[in-house]
């Protein structure tokens, strides 16, 4: 690692009471032999429960593991590595809250910590950077009585596109953590008041590169009794990052569908829902980041995978590719097309500009945020009135006046 230091920031939309998006900065820098990592620049915690209490000890975890098997599949994953990482994170911020501080939904800090840190590290190695995932456990909740009178209660954890990775493709609809698996449908429609009529994946939500990002989960609930049902998502205004010439993922998606047909978008962070028998959730996630110019994947597997209905015919040509009627390659009209999109991008000038393509600055996401999503955008932590235990440290003040933003990138 060169001693140059690294600078990379990431959001969560909001909060689930339109405030938003809320920031995770991090500095990288190398001093010697040790590596430090300063989150100061990162947002005051929040009065909702989107704060996460990050475990220093977990962070350089996080650290050595991901330099050990990525930069050196060689060196066994051990501790040795703890006393090189130092971790600076500001009291009062939303990865070190002061009480009181709710954390119920700080999974998605969790998981945008794994894009933060892909995205310090990448920096310096761009090679073995990932793109981003849907990096979140998304969490979908149903409770009520049965007409027997007999408590229901169900917490589910989704999955989502994985981000492109150098040496291929991200997994479609796969779970981040290794540990949790895919609960079979029939043993929910046993247990549980619901009906599963559409469990797959989204064509082409994944970034499209020369890796394709994975693509996000899709499934539909209909619902066999009355209740309640809670959603814990993100990333519905904000798009997985692609990198190196790569296309970011799709957005989440959550929409109840009323008995009679009345469709109703959700917020991604929604409690105690009233639902109907007959009502409809669907639930898709987002898809993860590309990595890559599409322009360099083989059209052969676009093709495949269009027949395949991991893409769609449309997006077969975000990687340049033309099909025949019956779904194999043009190979004529590819190489026009892929010609005429070089020339565009080398007339704007943004082709492989920079690492990260975030799909447009925040300023511009909100700007489109009703008529893309069908949600209006979150104010930003600093249009709203703050209050807290946090208020009373200097590091507020100091935020106020010096990171009371977003940085452009």
């Amino acid at each position: 690692m060169p001693e140059e230091p690294a600078y990379f920031e990431d959001w969560i939309d909001d909060d689930g009471q339109g405030v938003g998006p809320w920031k995770i900065a991090c500095t990288m820098t190398r001093a010697g032999e040790k590596l430090k990592f300063d989150f100061s620049g990162t947002d005051p915690q929040s009065p909702s429960s989107v704060n996460f209490y990050l475990s220093t000890a977990m962070f350089k975890m996080f650290v050595g593991i991901c330099l050990l098997v990525v930069h050196d599949t060689n060196v066994v994953a051990n501790d040795g590595f703890h006393d090189l990482v130092d971790v600076v994170i500001p009291e009062g911020t939303l990865l070190r809250p002061i009480r009181p501080a709710a954390l119920s939904c700080r999974t998605h800090l969790l998981g945008r910590l794994m894009d933060v840190l892909s995205g310090l590290l990448g920096q310096r190695a761009p090679e073995f950077m990932t793109a981003a995932g849907f990096s979140d456990s998304p969490h979908f909740m149903y409770s009520g009585y049965r007409q027997n009178g007999e408590w229901f209660q169900l917490y589910w954890i989704g999955f989502g596109g994985i981000p492109a990775r150098p040496i291929g493709d991200g997994p479609d609809g796969h779970c981040l953590w290794p540990a949790m698996k895919a609960i079979p449908n029939e043993f929910l429609e046993h247990y549980y008041p619901l009906r599963i009529s559409t469990f797959d994946t989204v064509p082409s939500t994944g970034g499209a590169g020369l890796h394709r990002g994975g693509n996000a989960q899709r499934i539909h609930w209909r619902f066999l009794e009355p209740g309640t049902i809670s959603i814990h998502d993100d990333r519905w205004l904000s798009k997985p990052w692609g990198v190196l010439g790569g296309e970011p993922g799709a957005r989440s998606t959550k929409t109840l569908v009323r008995e009679g047909g009345t469709r109703e978008v959700l917020a991604s962070k929604q409690d105690h829902i009233h639902v109907h028998e007959g009502d409809v959730l669907e639930w898709v996630t987002w898809g993860g980041g590309g990595w890559g110019n599409p322009l360099k994947r083989d059209p052969e597997i676009v093709a495949l995978e269009v027949r395949r209905k991991l893409v769609t015919v449309e997006g077969a040509r975000r990687y340049g590719v033309v099909l025949k009627g019956d779904l194999s390659v043009d190979g004529e009209g590819t190489e026009e097309l892929r010609r005429k999109m070089r020339e565009e991008e080398g007339a704007r000038g943004d082709q492989e500009k920079g690492i990260f393509n975030r799909g447009g600055s925040w300023e511009e996401l909100k700007a489109k945020a009703l008529v893309e999503t069908g949600l209006p955008p979150p104010k930003a932590p600093w249009e709203v009135e703050l209050r807290g235990p946090m208020t009373r440290l200097p590091y507020f003040e100091k935020w106020k006046r010096e990171y009371g933003g977003i940085t452009k990138t």
